[in-house]
């Protein structure tokens, strides 16, 4: 059997979308929203100007680690078998820590 190679076209927004996707991006009034995650968190509406994303809950703190790849795609994988996410996962193993 051999594998057929199917040629695709690279996406072109129309000229009306592209303006939307801008003003979403770019935080002007009147864009379309993204539905809002769990746990509350800020909608671009509640955005200074100019505010592109990056939005964390109110409370939270941005993490970045570095860690092995292998161990990346572990967390991954545990995130959508426990139907989470990598920032919740961190979050329980941190909170199972004895308190000291």
């Amino acid at each position: 059997m051999t594998k057929q190679t199917i040629a695709m076209q690279k996406p072109i927004l129309k000229p009306a979308a592209r303006s939307t996707v801008l003003d979403f991006a770019e935080g002007r009034q009147g864009a379309p929203l993204p539905a809002s995650g769990s746990r509350g968190r800020s909608s671009a509406a509640d955005a200074p100007k100019g505010l592109k994303s990056g939005l964390i809950p109110e409370g939270d703190a941005r993490l970045t680690a570095n860690i092995r790849g292998d161990l990346h795609m572990r967390l991954k994988m545990r995130a959508v078998q426990e139907r989470t996410t990598i920032g919740e996962l961190i979050e329980q193993w941190v909170e199972s820590w004895p308190n000291r």
